[in-house]
């Protein structure tokens, strides 16, 4: 005969996943990184048709990357403060204002006012996202769950810059910017309906923020409040505890080693496939893209029950097989295939990217208190932000003095930094 505890353990791993409340968060988080992927990828095509200047752009992403950034910190205290939703909505104008404000002055300091703008509004409705996402799910299903919820960022990476590029393409240019209005739009309306914190007995029963929300009831834990023990400290420890949540570093300073190999994949993968003749270096970025979906659809099957660990070391071995290809086409060990070859290193990076980013965004959650998991989520995109900032110079640094084929050696050492790393971080359960 059955134990309860087994029956229990069934019964939560049949619990639902997919509701209407998940796929509508999963869609405003499409359209918010569409926008995102859009204007960083299509930004500097658009000044070039309309004879702005590289630096300027140049000027630009360096202010996106800043203003997201600091959002992260802002806005994690302000999620588990004051609601998901509100950070969301909130997110969600200042982006759509950020992407309307171009199309009436675009020149010198407007420009860069925008770009603080995209970044901020971005910034704020992905962390939101992200945390409300996490909500919503059955915790026995929390992996797969944030696997799936990464489903708009993957489809965003290969659609954005496609859609962008085309759009900055036609006459006129400005209809770039009509593109990202319509994304920033449906992601607004998309998060105003996200309106689960004003009924929680709609969420699954295991959900941790049904679970806390009947416990507040019921007045159980009530003593256990983290704002009760952040209320007896001074004012400076209350701005730590708000915007920094230590738990949750188990996952973020292995992304933050990760995630230098994601900024060479963003910023100059490109250039590396133009630098070998390559006819469509885009085809790598749908290639890839393709992989994360796939590899995002089927990791339900086993990001619950697979040890952190375990996934780590095939997400890095797929991203050092990846480098290693771009290599043989750098030495031209690959002849007449070398551009099948660099289209093929998308199947094993898209693996890399699809399983590297959930599975320490899991280990960075699950290590954290449920009513800390905004400033949890804030942290580790923070992690992601800050290492795409600071890598993209080291890489555009190494790759002018040193070539491709430096830069693909140090990806490769990066990639066993961060394994390294995750064995020493990462919890052994």
């Amino acid at each position: 005969m059955l134990s309860l505890q087994t029956m229990t353990r069934g019964a939560r791993e049949k619990e639902r996943l997919w509701s209407p409340i998940f796929v509508t968060i999963i869609a405003a988080m499409l359209f918010a990184f569409m926008v995102g992927q859009g204007v960083n990828a299509g930004t500097t095509v658009y000044l070039e048709r309309t004879g702005g200047s590289i630096a300027l752009a140049g000027i630009g992403a360096m202010t996106f990357s800043v203003a997201a950034g600091v959002m992260r910190l802002v806005c994690g205290p302000v999620i588990d403060g004051r609601g998901r939703r509100i950070v969301m909505v909130a997110g969600g104008v200042i982006m759509l204002i950020g992407t309307v404000g171009p199309l009436f002055a675009n020149t010198g300091a407007a420009f860069v006012i925008w770009r603080a703008l995209q970044g901020m509004g971005f910034s704020a409705a992905t962390t939101a996202a992200n945390t409300a996402a996490a909500d919503v799910l059955p915790f026995s299903r929390l992996g797969e769950g944030i696997g799936y919820a990464g489903l708009g960022q993957a489809i965003a990476m290969s659609v954005g810059p496609a859609l962008a590029i085309f759009l900055v393409s036609t006459n006129p240019p400005e209809n770039f910017y009509f593109g990202l209005i319509a994304c920033a739009a449906l992601s607004l309306a998309l998060s105003i309906l996200c309106r689960y914190e004003k009924d929680p007995r709609r969420l699954p029963e295991t959900s941790e923020y049904r679970v806390r929300w009947e416990a507040g009831r019921t007045g159980k834990g009530a003593g256990n409040s983290a704002d009760a023990v952040a209320a007896k400290a001074g004012a400076l420890r209350r701005i730590v505890d708000a915007t920094f949540e230590p738990t949750a570093l188990r996952g973020t300073i292995v992304i933050l080693v990760m995630a230098t190999v994601f900024s060479f994949n963003v910023f100059f993968m490109g250039s590396f496939g133009n630098s070998m003749s390559v006819a469509n270096s885009g085809i790598y970025y749908t290639v890839m893209a393709v992989m994360m979906i796939v590899v995002r659809l089927g990791a339900g099957r086993f990001m619950d029950k697979v040890r952190p660990i375990v996934l780590m070391g095939v997400a890095c071995a797929c991203g050092i097989c990846a480098f290693a290809l771009g290599l043989g086409c750098v030495s031209g060990a690959f002849g007449t295939l070398t551009e099948p070859a660099f289209y093929c290193m998308g199947i094993p990076f898209g693996v890399c990217i699809g399983l590297g980013i959930p599975v320490n965004q899991t280990v960075a959650v699950k290590m954290t208190p449920p009513e800390r998991w905004g400033a949890a989520n804030g942290l580790f995109m923070l992690g992601i932000d800050l290492s795409n900032a600071v890598a993209s110079a080291l890489w555009g640094f190494l790759i002018q003095s040193a070539g491709y084929g430096a830069a693909l050696i140090g990806c490769i050492c990066a990639l066993v930094l961060s394994f390294v790393v995750a064995a020493f971080a990462y919890p052994r359960e």
